[in-house]
């Protein structure tokens, strides 16, 4: 369990966690076995419990897929006391994993952080995750203006590139959504735990997490107006080549019409020849060639 300590504050960070692990964390403070439990699976939904002496949190995290091409969910879970923080994770956590790299390059910013409360740490942890957030946000944006740049381009696979950005934009929504409720408890539980000097750091977590959920929710709306501008183009383009094919019908109709229904003698004389069938279809493609031809410089085909 790689651990860091400090003048006030002890960050253990734990890889999958296992018995044994559960069994070291037990020795370090009296937390309950059924949040200790809570540990060695990823929970449900995300939450902030109020015990006694400590705080547990389980925070869902979206995580980019490149194979899916969307985002699934990963989770962090916290356990709390004034003077420690332990994370427990599940698989390797770009955001996690980056900021202990960066403490163990900069002894004074963990010298910094580790000699306050508790919630410092914990402020700058959520700080560094929501920072990620917003990085993976930028994949979205990217396919996103992609497809504003060429929605009149009329690209064949681009009702599926609508498709799947807007499904990666749901699947977002859905593990972020909670984080409102979670963060806005969070607050209201750390104050009552750490006193009112921790005010301006959990409502700061609360302003960082809208700020995510703001742009999720414009990406969303983007997302939703390309799909009605496409679906609107996608019917003036069937309606087009629904037009052209009445008048392609219309064009093959009429001289058929008159070359079989009129008793001219020198239609007779063609019809008796043994290349009628030839000279018929010449005929009906030179008509149907100069009504195309005075169609489109009419602008009407």
């Amino acid at each position: 369990m790689p651990t860091l300590k400090g003048r006030k504050t002890k960050w253990i960070d734990i890889f999958k966690p296992n018995s044994q692990d559960l069994a070291a964390i037990k020795k370090l403070h009296k937390f309950h076995p059924l949040i200790l439990n809570e540990l060695m699976t990823p929970s449900a939904r995300a939450r902030v419990e109020e015990h006694d002496d400590y705080i547990f949190i389980a925070h869902h995290i979206p995580v980019y897929d490149v194979q899916t091409k969307t985002s699934r969910r990963s989770e962090v879970d916290f356990l709390i006391t004034k003077d420690m923080i332990i994370t427990a994770r599940y698989e390797p956590l770009e955001q996690i994993d980056g900021f202990l790299q960066d403490l163990a390059r900069d002894p004074k910013m963990q010298r910094d952080l580790l000699s306050g409360d508790s919630y410092i740490m914990l402020h700058q942890i959520f700080e560094k995750i929501m920072d990620f957030s917003l990085r993976q946000l930028r994949h979205i944006e990217e396919r996103v203006e992609f497809i504003a740049h060429n929605i009149f381009k009329r690209e064949g696979n681009l009702l599926a590139q609508i498709s799947g950005i807007k499904r990666d934009v749901l699947d977002y929504r859905l593990i972020v959504r909670p984080h409102t409720e979670l963060f806005e408890s969070l607050r209201k539980v750390g104050i009552r735990f750490w006193g009112k000097k921790s005010e301006v750091y959990l409502n700061n977590l609360s302003g960082e997490n809208l700020r995510v959920i703001q742009y999720l929710e414009n990406y969303y709306e983007i997302v939703e107006s390309l799909e009605a501008t496409n679906a609107q183009l996608l019917n003036a383009a069937t309606n087009a080549v629904i037009k052209r094919f009445t008048i392609i019908a219309f064009l093959f109709s009429i001289p058929l019409f008159f070359i079989f229904s009129m008793g001219v003698p020198y239609i007779d004389a063609i019809i008796n020849t043994p290349s009628k069938f030839w000279s018929i279809f010449a005929l009906i493609i030179a008509l149907i060639s100069w009504a195309a031809w005075l169609f489109k410089k009419k602008k009407l085909f």
